[in-house]
């Protein structure tokens, strides 16, 4: 469940890649062992340069290992500038492990690291990649009580593409579990400036998780920002649908 935070900017200094679904927030918790996850996600950010995101991107973990989960997604981006054409393609491809270090306990949160190598696939010229690989390092951490559950973290983005910045990301999850089937959280995040041209920024979402049974799950999410919300988040959406096994 990689960085969905890395919204591709009409400029296409960031690259792209997804967080823990269906938040920006990811959570320390990796997949069991011989388990899997497969994401089939629909997600689009507006702002006032144009609208990007994938349709869809696909994403697969599996539990590798006790406490290690492998991660690879692959999206079939789009990037459209304000009044212009829409461009549509492969972009960047992600790869990642996350690493379950410090278990939860009645005093300590679960902490997890989870690095990312993003591969520069996406085309630049079309928009849909900055044409430099990424790596994204981040640790999270989560503590539970009764039907509430915590997250937050930080994340550091190292990337060294034409006309970017290396940028921080520090976000907050909290969530309550509603009967059996159905989990409503809302996080709130701050990212910074991910280059010269664009501005920090500070958003938030609302959103969830519903089972429909055991192995089926939609994930949804919308959002907007609070800070420099016009050059960097007017609105966003998100909806997966989830196989587990």
């Amino acid at each position: 469940m990689p960085m969905r935070w890395l919204a591709l900017s009409p400029c296409c200094v960031t690259g792209m890649a997804w967080a823990g679904p269906p938040f920006q927030t990811d959570d320390p918790e990796p997949v069991p062992l011989h388990h899997y996850e497969i994401n089939a996600v629909a997600q689009g950010t507006w702002t006032q340069s144009g609208r990007s995101g994938a349709l869809p991107l696909t994403e697969i973990n599996y539990g590798g290992a006790p406490d290690l989960q492998l991660h690879a997604a692959v999206p079939l981006a789009f990037n459209q500038a304000a009044g212009g054409t829409t461009q549509l393609g492969i972009g960047n491809a992600e790869f990642g492990a996350k690493y379950r270090f410090v278990d939860e306990t009645d005093r300590l949160p679960m902490v997890a690291t989870y690095p990312t190598y993003i591969l520069p696939t996406g085309s630049v010229a079309r928009g849909l990649g900055n044409g430099r690989a990424q790596l994204l390092l981040p640790v999270w951490l989560q503590k539970s009580w009764g039907p509430w559950t915590a997250d937050g973290g930080v994340a550091y983005l190292i990337n060294h593409a034409p006309g970017a910045e290396s940028n921080w990301f520090v976000g907050a999850l909290i969530q309550r579990q509603i009967g059996q089937q159905l989990r409503l959280g809302l996080e709130v995040f701050h990212r910074s400036r991910p280059s010269p041209d664009l501005p920090s920024s500070t958003g938030f979402n609302v959103g969830g998780t519903y089972d429909l049974d055991k192995h089926h799950h939609l994930l949804f999410s919308a959002g907007c920002g609070l800070l420099n919300r016009q050059q960097t988040n007017k609105a966003s959406l998100y909806f997966a649908y989830q196989i587990t096994g």
